[in-house]
């Protein structure tokens, strides 16, 4: 058991789970999202993070400190110029999913309800092992899961604590503004945040504007992601740990919905057709309870 500093890391899609428990489909279409935020982190974000655990709707990673001074700052400088490209990676995936999607499954049909936060806190943990797994745990790791619930009016955002932002703020870009959220037992924290809502909904506008030959590209990657191996992979994981209890026919049904209906259905001219038809984003979806985007 030891005492490290870390950069904790939690990234919560926020309202996927509730969407989820709604329909067979929506377990499996919201467990490709999730599964795509899990590998997308690691792979934009090229240090060496550790996934402690998912947490619902949320991934906690952390970056420990190395060992030297001169190690950490490289750690840092390598968190901070890169959580932009994971951000600008994720989203315009994202919203490219959201447009071609002609699914009407709870979480495609409320796409535009959800949402991407993520939370970032410099501080100290203690490292040990439980059952031979390492975790982490104490005051800072607290406050970092506390901060998923806060005030910020935005469904895409990066928080920042002051810890965090003292850290990294001098290679994050512009935009950050100063805000503070109250807790009990933690009193006043100082945090900075960059909403992220208007990249968004410009990486949706985005597909609309593409040529041909781009929008067949984005076409396919889409194509590749809900009827390739994300599919499957997404089943597998909603059959070994189910959002929901299945019954025997819905996990008969799940596996024709991954395996079997990619290989039948022309994905690929529906998404191409529905974008040149449409030709502009579409409308805003209601949904009683959940927090609605604001207007452009």
């Amino acid at each position: 058991m030891e005492t490290r500093k870390l950069i904790v890391i939690l990234a919560d899609i926020s309202g996927y789970t509730r969407f989820m428990l709604e329909s067979r489909t929506a377990a499996l279409h919201g467990q490709i999202v999730i599964n795509r935020l899990i590998e997308s982190i690691p792979r934009e974000v090229d240090i060496p993070l550790t996934l402690q655990e998912i947490e619902g709707d949320a991934v906690f990673l952390y970056a420990a400190h190395p060992g030297s001074d001169r190690e950490w700052q490289d750690v840092t400088k390598q968190v901070s110029r890169k959580l932009m490209r994971f951000f600008d990676a994720f989203i315009a995936e994202t919203g490219a999913m959201m447009e071609l999607s002609p699914c009407a499954c709870p979480i495609c049909h409320h796409a535009d309800q959800l949402g991407l936060k993520i939370i970032v806190h410099v501080g100290d943990a203690v490292f040990h092992s439980i059952a031979g797994r390492q975790q982490v745990s104490g005051p800072d790791v607290i406050l970092a899961h506390r901060l998923l619930k806060n005030s910020v009016a935005s469904n895409e955002y990066l928080l920042l604590t002051e810890a965090a932002f003292d850290a990294m703020g001098g290679d994050l870009p512009a935009g950050f503004v100063a805000a503070r959220e109250t807790y009990d037992g933690f009193d006043t924290v100082n945090v900075r945040v960059r909403p992220l809502d208007a990249e968004m909904l410009a990486a949706r506008d985005a597909v609309y504007k593409l040529d041909r030959k781009a929008l067949d590209s984005v076409v396919d990657r889409y194509v590749g992601l809900v009827g390739g191996d994300s599919i499957r992979g997404a089943a597998r994981d909603q059959l070994r740990n189910p959002t929901r209890p299945l019954s025997r026919l819905e996990r008969v049904l799940l596996r024709w919905e991954a395996w079997v209906m990619p290989t039948l259905v022309p994905l690929r001219r529906i998404a191409t057709q529905g974008i040149l038809a449409r030709g502009h984003r579409k409308p805003p979806s209601l949904a009683s309870g959940v927090r609605q985007r604001r207007p452009d």
